[in-house]
């Protein structure tokens, strides 16, 4: 893995048609290799699969190697924390909605993504995000729809097995094909292609098979984990290897401990004899068990038998292990977990801990989910209204907009929930829109379906709080109200103020 991160695939074409679609994928057949062979291997090392690279030359015959798998941690941790609740949908907008029944088709589209099992298939995408720092999902007309089902197929694509092409010729480097193949028995592959207006079937170098894309968009959306492409491990393999190491090392080390080599001095071992009695060149080796009994010599040499070992300093390699775990995990965003808390403060023990730090690495992860969802969505919506035998023709879903939509992603944290229930409360109390107030605590996981049940109580609720006239009912200038709602505000405060009354 000598470079760094993904290959973006570029050609140097406007778009891609049965004339030219072989010379494309033949273009682009080395770079993606190399980003397939990347993938492979980070999705072994995330596996626990982390060989040593060196050789033991010295007792080979104890080589321990021992695996702590670092990656799987980092990974599980951002898996669950970034990617733990299923990305939904809410209204971007209240004022320019386009449609009446805006929120009512966003809830909708939320249900189709849920006929889809979106949370097992996110579950999927975000494992290939994290380890790879590249994924893909593929939406597309659902060939065996029945009344009940999803409008479209979703389904999460291995990124050693599909990519996009991008054209270097527009400043947007927009995709031009999408692709995904499979190797059959034989090792033919089978490449399956799409543009905004056409689908290939590509075997052996050959077109086999050319027809229309229906829903003019390209079905294939790639997603990226950050702009290096990276995965969330990748930049700490070096130092995760020379962790292992020391573990492997301290490992030997018991086992040689164990397996002591032994040195003996002026000691007299029996040789061994053969099936006729005759002694051999080789001495008789004591068993477990057997007692070696020597004597000092009349010369005053004392016999002497003790192993060869070496003093190993174990707290410092364990210490030495101990931080460079740590550094690892700090500087891949991944809060200690196992630290003892203490008597600091919520918000200090957030910082000393790395959840901080977490937070901030997600926020800015979050962008480029958001984009590509809604590249998801994009597609989505163009299927849903390429289906007109599917979808009645009275459905809020047809006039729903791109535009109108915004990814709504929720990283729930327990600690959280007391602040994020008293923020929404002060904000719906203050007059704020309920669809905005919903949203900007990031509290619920479908923003829009909590929205659209709870929409009439809210308004009925803002309206009795300020009125007809948009005035707070129940207001009032007078000290008495004011001690009375205000807890910091002692008794002797609450004299004064009826005095003064």
């Amino acid at each position: 893995m000598s470079k760094i991160g993904r290959y973006n695939l570029f050609v140097d074409e406007r778009e891609v048609n049965a004339d030219n679609i072989i010379s494309v994928l033949n273009s682009v057949t080395a770079n993606f290799s190399a980003n397939a062979q990347d993938c492979d291997r980070l999705l072994k090392i995330e596996a626990g699969y982390m060989p040593l690279t060196r050789v033991k030359t010295v007792r080979p015959e104890i080589n321990v190697q021992t695996v702590d798998n670092l990656p799987h941690e980092i990974t599980n941790f951002h898996e669950g924390y970034i990617w733990g609740s299923t990305i939904t949908l809410v209204q971007r907008g209240v004022k320019d909605s386009g449609s009446e029944s805006e929120t009512e088709a966003i809830d909708l589209l939320n249900e189709c993504y849920s006929a889809e099992n979106i949370g097992k298939k996110q579950r999927a995408l975000a494992h290939f995000v994290e380890i790879c720092g590249i994924g893909f999902t593929y939406v597309n007309i659902k060939s065996d729809w029945v009344d009940g089902d999803s409008y479209f197929e979703l389904e999460t694509l291995d990124p050693r097995f599909a990519f996009v092409v991008r054209s270097s010729l527009y400043t947007d480097h927009r995709v031009i094909l999408g692709v995904t193949f499979r190797v059959d028995s034989n090792n033919v592959y089978h490449y399956s292609c799409f543009t905004p207006t056409k689908r290939f079937e590509v075997e052996a170098d050959k077109v086999v098979d050319t027809g229309a894309n229906p829903i003019g968009v390209i079905p294939i959306i790639e997603w990226e984990r950050a702009t290096d492409r990276m995965g969330v491990f990748e930049r700490e393999i070096p130092e995760i290897e020379r962790i292992n190491l020391i573990l492997s090392d301290i490992g030997n080390d018991i086992d040689s401990e164990c397996q002591q080599v032994w040195h003996a001095n002026d000691v007299v071992l029996p040789y061994k004899t053969d099936e006729n009695g005759k002694e051999t060149d080789e001495i008789e080796r004591p068993k477990s068990g057997e007692w070696i009994v020597s004597e000092t010599s009349k010369d005053g040499k004392t016999p002497f038998i003790k192993p060869l070992a070496t003093n190993y300093n174990y707290s410092g390699l364990l210490s030495n292990y101990t931080v460079a775990r740590s550094l690892v995990l700090e500087r891949t965003n991944t809060p200690q977990r196992n630290d003892n808390s203490g008597s600091s403060s919520g918000t200090a023990m957030s910082s000393a801990t790395g959840w901080e730090a977490a937070e901030q690495a997600a926020c800015a992860q979050q962008l480029l989910m958001e984009s590509n969802k809604l590249e998801e969505v994009r597609v989505a919506l163009a299927v849903i209204k390429t289906s007109d035998a599917r979808v009645p023709l009275d459905s809020p879903l047809r006039k729903l907009r791109y535009i109108d939509c915004k990814a709504n992603i929720t990283r729930m944290k327990l600690h959280e929930m007391t602040v994020k229930t008293t923020a929404l409360a002060n904000l719906l109390s203050h007059g704020i829109n309920g669809l905005h107030a919903i949203k900007s605590v990031n509290f619920f996981e479908d923003a829009a379906g909590v929205w659209e049940d709870s929409k009439d109580l809210i308004e009925q609720y803002q309206k009795k709080t300020f009125g007809e006239d948009n005035e707070t009912i129940g207001a009032s200038d007078d000290p008495q109200n004011q001690i009375t709602r205000s807890p910091l505000i002692d008794s002797m405060s609450l004299q004064e103020a009826k005095e003064t009354k």
